[in-house]
């Protein structure tokens, strides 16, 4: 079986409500609804997001077993996308443009991307992308393998899809209120002062007080 990502950035995130138990038929029916569909012989540039698991990445089936992590509950969603690849779009201009002697307006480019569509992306396989997921369904947190603000959010979205429910992106303050500490670190935690970081200054920046150095040399 093909193990969790072994390095790379993790997202945490949090919901409130009731999530079906992970070791319920409602949480693999839930899952299953919301199943990963294939755009392989699609003929638009499309993006398709939906749940598989580590031993069927077609989304076809969801056993008890393939959610088994330990301690938390194993997710997997794929994300698809077909689009026309740029380049043969650009030599396909450059030919249309050589053949009728100018540039192509604005209106025949549309025509042409539209035509080239048609005739090449039932043949463009989508790329694919497969990010994981850590559920801990007692503490009601997400562990999310990925950093993309683009990944992040397909998942949010595929996650409330699926159960009804909006995910929290956690912060240092959210993963201790949700670390089950007593009342009094609670109390202490809700008087923190946040840190304001200096800001840094941008690539290629003068330091002012060398300027002021220069000009009075």
């Amino acid at each position: 079986m093909t193990v969790l990502r072994r390095s790379g950035g993790v997202g945490v995130f949090f919901w409130h409500g009731k999530l079906p138990d992970p070791g319920a038929a409602a949480f693999a029916t839930a899952l299953g609804q919301r199943r990963f569909r294939t755009i392989e012989h699609a003929a638009s540039e499309e993006v398709s997001v939906g749940w598989v698991t580590a031993a069927d990445p077609t989304g076809d089936r969801f056993e008890p077993e393939d959610f088994e992590a330990g301690s938390g509950t194993w997710l997997r969603c794929r994300i698809d996308k077909k689009a026309l690849p740029r380049k043969w779009l650009a030599i396909y201009r450059d030919a249309a443009e050589k053949s009728k002697g100018k540039k192509l307006s604005a209106r025949e480019r549309r025509e042409l991307k539209d035509d080239l569509a048609g005739k090449l992306l039932p043949r463009v396989l989508p790329t694919i992308n497969l990010v994981d997921a850590l559920l801990f369904h007692d503490r009601k947190t997400v562990l999310l393998f990925a950093t993309s603000k683009s990944v992040r959010e397909q998942f949010g979205k595929l996650f409330f899809e699926t159960f009804s429910l909006p995910l929290e992106r956690g912060d240092p303050l959210t993963l201790a209120r949700h670390c089950g500490i007593d009342r009094e670190l609670q109390g202490a935690l809700d008087g923190v002062e946040p840190v304001r970081w200096p800001r840094r200054e941008q690539p290629g920046a003068r330091d002012p007080a060398a300027a002021d150095a220069e000009v009075e040399a």
